[in-house]
């Protein structure tokens, strides 16, 4: 399959010809201009999913216009200068379209859920905005003070958003991945509408955009619309200005961060530098590395959960965080929250301890089958939602997984041995790609109250 869709891109180059690509009841359709269309029938409702993907996000940016992909997000819905664009938003709302946006650091996305039938609209508005956004610069400012605040609040309603943030800074050091999706507030005050607006030409074209249609729809239909509304766009040379981690003297040490105690909810972060699907070599590894993630914390009896919450009851919450759709190398991070009177010292060294344990031990079979089964009932459940369809297939292709490999995901999952499973524990949960932030460093029930890494 791999080589059959390397032949017909290179044929689409030669002769810039749409090709159209069929299988798994998926067809791909990409435009002479670059842009790709995906379609997925699914007739169980008279609705459809439209989701356009443009890949830029956070890692693309740089020192000194960090939050610009965030800040053109805002923009996008804007329409003062655009009558056509103000008219189509209107319509969208009238018929009860359901729609949103949401930027990460590897791709932005843009989302419309309506009745079958108003497809076309969705195709007209997103294809009218990728070329003819023109926000005034009262529009501007009006957006750029809502994130402001945003920024100023966002600790407020997310206790934990800095710290995270600082740990993603000091593992991604020599990476973009380091910056914040709303950016940092230094940079973003010089944020200027003719910065965001040349952001938007470089990035918001054809050629770096996919669209994902999932519904009550027949495939032809759809590629008919995209050739109408998309083919007369003109593609641009995209500017390219993500950053891959730099090569440097491998460190020897953890990296260690205590954060200021302006929060009182204490927790620790603790992550590891780890591959994602796109890096790891072997493959099989990101795919080892989701079951370690589900052995850990899914459910009431899995290890971490259980010996930290249910035996030695030191913990309040155990959260892990690993998502393998990522260009580039990503974090395997475990989020430790006390019980009241226990202090985050005596819980890091539990947490560290039982890492070490479990480094030396392989799961069992029974236990890694019934992980596997639980992480696949959840997989084909979340693919039941015909949005979330067109979600991890539109996040796959944004971060360079084709389709018709995310749909192997579950056989993937299948094939993981227990021994694949220490193997990556072994190889990454070292010294050298740890991370560890600490948030609220004292406790009020501890008698050491300073508890100071530095």
């Amino acid at each position: 399959m791999k080589y059959f869709l390397k032949l017909l891109l290179l044929l689409n180059l030669c002769f810039n010809l749409p090709i159209v690509v069929s299988a798994k009841n998926i067809e791909e359709l990409i435009l002479s201009n670059g842009l790709k269309i995906i379609v997925k029938p699914d007739h169980r409702a008279p609705s459809v999913v439209f989701q356009i993907y443009y890949k830029v996000g956070s890692s693309d940016e740089s020192e000194g216009i960090t939050g610009i992909s965030h800040l053109l997000e805002h923009l996008m819905f804007l329409s003062d200068n655009n009558l056509l664009l103000g008219e189509n938003f209107n319509r969208l709302s009238n018929i009860g379209s359901i729609g949103n946006a949401y930027t990460t650091r590897d791709f932005t996305f843009y989302y419309h859920i309506m009745g079958k039938k108003y497809l076309a609209l969705a195709f007209a508005t997103e294809s009218h905005r990728m070329q003819h956004l023109s926000p005034s610069i009262t529009e501007f400012n009006i957006e750029k003070k809502v994130i402001w605040e945003e920024l100023h609040s966002v600790q407020g309603k997310d206790p934990f958003l800095a710290a995270y943030n600082k740990l993603y800074e000091l593992a991604f050091k020599n990476n973009t991945y380091q910056f914040p999706v709303i950016g940092r507030l230094e940079d973003f005050e010089n944020l200027t509408l003719s910065k965001t607006m040349s952001w938007y030409k470089n990035y918001y074209t054809p050629d770096n955009a996919t669209i994902v249609v999932v519904g009550d729809i027949e495939a032809a239909e759809v590629l008919k619309l995209a050739r109408q509304y998309f083919s007369p766009v003109h593609k641009t040379k995209v500017l390219n200005n993500h950053k891959a981690d730099k090569k440097t003297n491998r460190k020897s040490a953890e990296i260690r961060f205590v954060m200021p105690d302006n929060i009182t909810v204490g927790a620790i972060l603790l992550a590891y530098k780890v591959p994602s699907i796109n890096t790891s070599a072997p493959k099989w590894e990101a795919y080892a590395l989701e079951l370690l993630a589900g052995w850990l914390e899914t459910g009431s009896m899995t290890r971490l959960t259980r010996v930290l919450i249910k035996d030695k009851q030191m913990a309040n919450e155990i959260t892990i965080s690993y998502s393998s759709m990522s260009k580039e190398n990503t974090l395997f991070i475990i989020e430790a929250i006390p019980k009241q009177g226990i202090s985050l010292k005596l819980l890091e060294k539990t947490l560290v301890d039982e890492i070490k344990k479990i480094k030396n031990e392989l799961i069992t079979q029974d236990s890694l089958q019934k992980i596997k089964n639980q992480m696949i009932a959840v997989e084909i459940f979340d693919r039941d939602s015909m949005y979330t369809q067109a979600k991890i297939i539109g996040q796959a292709e944004s971060v360079g997984i084709h389709w018709s490999d995310d749909a192997q995901y579950i056989s993937h999952i299948k094939n993981v041995t227990a021994a694949q499973i220490r193997t990556v524990l072994k190889k990454y949960f070292i010294a050298e790609n740890k991370i560890i932030v600490i948030q609220n460093s004292h406790n009020t029930n501890d008698k050491n109250k300073h508890y100071n890494f530095r």
